[in-house]
């Protein structure tokens, strides 16, 4: 940097150089650089969902086998809105995977998606763990099954209902801490343990497929990030996940199309008989991503008395901290 005078104060001040500038710019540029890599890495992901080569998916979207290259290794800086809907529709997302992948390519870092407090402005929004706090007084008071999961579908908190519900026992919560995954839905519904598997008696497939849906489209946005990599290779193993792989790439080659996180669920359990419910989902945003508060709405007598009592047998409460946020450690 050089010096100049203002003349007005008679005092040396700071100036900007050229060189300055340029040194800004690089940083942005590195930025810039980083978020595109990760598009590409996800690029990269989908078509191998799809079983697709670069060639094939070049040939499915219309777009030259030189570009998805230059997409996948992250060179390619600027994308038009034809080329990210022939992405699209070539590896066939959904309608709310629509939205997340043209929000990834667009390169914007979530924590500039959150308002910014101001003068005029005040909210709690960029503090992720008032927000998490907010969303637990909450689900304490519901009498329904309720619980909180983070993009990664870690599951932060549940009442006392879902404990009571998904029936989850106190070894599973112990040896949580100790396994890649162990706080997720993922576990629950496709881990060795088995845990739901093994209490829905008839629809499994039913409900495994939306449970799958909607874990694939929240997380479509982070599935390049070293936590979600990281949680992908346990899931990917067979031995400690029998389950996961098979929902995955059931999931990955449907066609029907989903313009709402909601899902109803009509099946068996071992335990409290036929259940018809609806899952509504709230989605929070944070500067971490986003969290979301999943209630079940009874869709029929016998599941809302089956609420009743369990809501009756329990106490007002939540189980949290569970899973650990907003920040994630690999070990």
């Amino acid at each position: 940097m050089e010096l100049f005078y203002n003349q007005n104060l008679k005092c040396p001040a700071k100036k900007f150089t050229l060189e300055s500038k340029k040194s800004l710019n690089q940083i942005k540029g590195r930025q810039n650089q980083m978020d595109r890599i990760e598009f590409g890495i996800l690029v990269s992901l989908l078509r191998q969902d799809r079983n697709l080569t670069q060639f094939e998916l070049a040939e499915h979207s219309q777009v030259e086998n030189a570009v998805i290259s230059q997409i996948e290794r992250g060179v390619k800086k600027h994308f038009n809105s034809k080329l990210l809907m022939n992405l699209a529709n070539a590896l066939h997302l959904t309608t709310i995977e629509r939205r997340e992948f043209f929000l990834a390519a667009s390169g914007v870092k979530q924590e500039h998606i959150v308002r910014q407090p101001n003068a005029a402005l005040v909210t709690d929004s960029i503090d992720s763990e008032k927000v998490l706090g907010k969303m637990i007084n909450i689900i304490k008071k519901l009498r329904l099954p309720a619980f909180i999961m983070d993009v990664y579908s870690d599951v932060l908190a549940l009442n006392m209902v879902a404990l009571a519900f998904f029936q989850v026992t106190p070894a599973i919560l112990e040896t949580a801490p100790t396994l890649p995954g162990g706080y997720t839905t993922v576990r629950m519904m496709f881990g060795k343990e088995l845990a739901l598997r093994s209490k829905v008696t008839e629809n499994w497939d039913q409900y495994a497929v939306g449970s799958m849906r909607f874990i694939r489209e929240n997380s479509l946005r982070y599935r390049a990030k070293p936590y979600f990599q990281y949680l992908m290779k346990s899931f990917k193993n067979p031995t400690e996940y029998p389950l996961f792989d098979r929902y995955w790439n059931m999931v990955s080659s449907f066609e029907q199309d989903r313009e709402a996180n909601v899902d109803v669920f009509t099946y068996t359990h071992a335990d409290f008989g036929p259940l018809n419910y609806a899952t509504a989902t709230t989605v929070s945003i944070t500067p971490h991503g986003e969290l979301f508060l999943n209630q079940y709405l009874p869709l029929d007598e016998h599941t809302r008395s089956l609420f009743d009592t369990l809501a009756a047998q329990t106490s007002e409460g939540v189980i949290a901290p569970l899973a650990p946020w907003p920040e994630k450690h690999i070990p």
